[in-house]
């Protein structure tokens, strides 16, 4: 039996994904700002060791994600993650379909008003790319991913036809099994042992695209700790948790104004009113790490928090990703 040593950061990038990758929109600002936040946290080398799961290779793992509920496989592969992409997206192959007749887009695009047009076209080519090519694909220093849609249907004359009704009701419920099966693949370099690690993601029954993220202006569906304050005005993007080898984890990312050095200090300041000791031994070998990635260490009890902050794009905000581990 082969174990796999997993951060619980790096999973939350590669849930989240499954999420951001269901959707056409690939160049999604605001689910890079989350992967890279997660991909920045896992990478760094001041994450304790005895903050990361060991799991069965291959074994099946359920986990909650913004009131939904998500299973995951973990495997690692001496495969970059360029080459691991190339296999999959030749597994799953492409081929040239049209989701919308040339003459009858002019038709459909005559619905919008003309302000819209542009948008609404633009909408429709990255529709017919993605159901021509039966997935999406995303790469970026460090972390890919993968996804496509399977109805059975890919090589009838009837796929198109099926897919874009498949589209439609898709949008009014938000439910992804209206989709299809969905097959999703993220995949993160993993420095410290030379490897890839690359999680495969699918749904659990009823998983509702439309909680994967904050909507007009406010958290994603999910909940708080009682015991840890949030930066101020920042808004919650994910909430995710799974229980595995009797340890509770559970990670909580929030996106806010201000900068590394004043969400540090409200970490510091918010989490010792909370009844949170910090780790000085943390903070001390922190001080010997060239350019490591801001983050505190707090306990309570038989919990740890490791809490990272960065600022992802050259942004005014400050991303924070919160790992709590319990071991009761």
């Amino acid at each position: 039996m082969v174990f796999v040593t997993v951060s619980s950061v790096l999973l939350v990038g590669a849930i989240f994904g499954f999420g951001h990758f269901m959707t056409p929109n690939v160049n999604d600002a605001w689910a890079r700002v989350v992967l890279e936040g997660v991909g920045s946290a896992l990478v760094d080398e001041g994450v304790p060791e005895h903050m990361k799961m060991r799991v069965d290779e291959g074994s099946v793992q359920e986990v909650y994600l913004n009131d939904n509920t998500l299973f995951y496989s973990l495997y690692r592969t001496d495969k970059s993650i360029s080459t691991l992409l190339d296999y999959y997206e030749n597994l799953y192959g492409s081929q040239t379909r049209q989701v919308v007749p040339p003459e009858a887009k002019a038709h459909v695009l005559a619905q919008y008003p003309k302000a819209e047009r542009a948008a609404a076209e633009r909408r429709i080519e990255e529709t017919e790319k993605i159901i021509n090519t039966h997935h999406v694909r995303v790469e970026d220093e460090g972390w890919g991913a993968f996804a496509t849609i399977l109805t059975g249907k890919e090589d009838s004359m009837e796929y198109t036809a099926d897919i874009v009704e498949r589209f439609r009701e898709f949008k009014k419920t938000g439910q992804v099994e209206d989709l299809g099966k969905p097959k999703i693949v993220v995949a993160f370099a993993d420095p410290a042992e030379g490897d890839t690690q690359y999680f495969t993601v699918w749904p659990g029954a009823e998983f509702d695209q439309r909680k994967v993220r904050p909507r007009g202006g406010e958290d994603a569906p999910g909940y708080d700790v009682e015991d840890i304050d949030r930066p101020m005005h920042s808004k919650r993007m994910v909430t995710f948790g799974q229980e595995h080898g009797g340890v509770s984890y559970e990670v909580i990312v929030y996106r806010g104004p201000g900068n590394t050095s004043t969400v540090e200090d409200h970490w510091i300041e918010a989490m010792q009113d909370d009844g949170w000791g910090i780790s000085e031994t943390f903070a001390v070998a922190r001080e010997q790490m060239d350019d490591p990635t801001p983050a505190l260490l707090f306990s309570k009890g038989t919990r740890e928090a490791y809490i990272s902050f960065n600022r992802i794009g050259g942004g005014d905000e400050v991303t924070s990703t919160v790992v709590i581990n319990d071991r009761s």
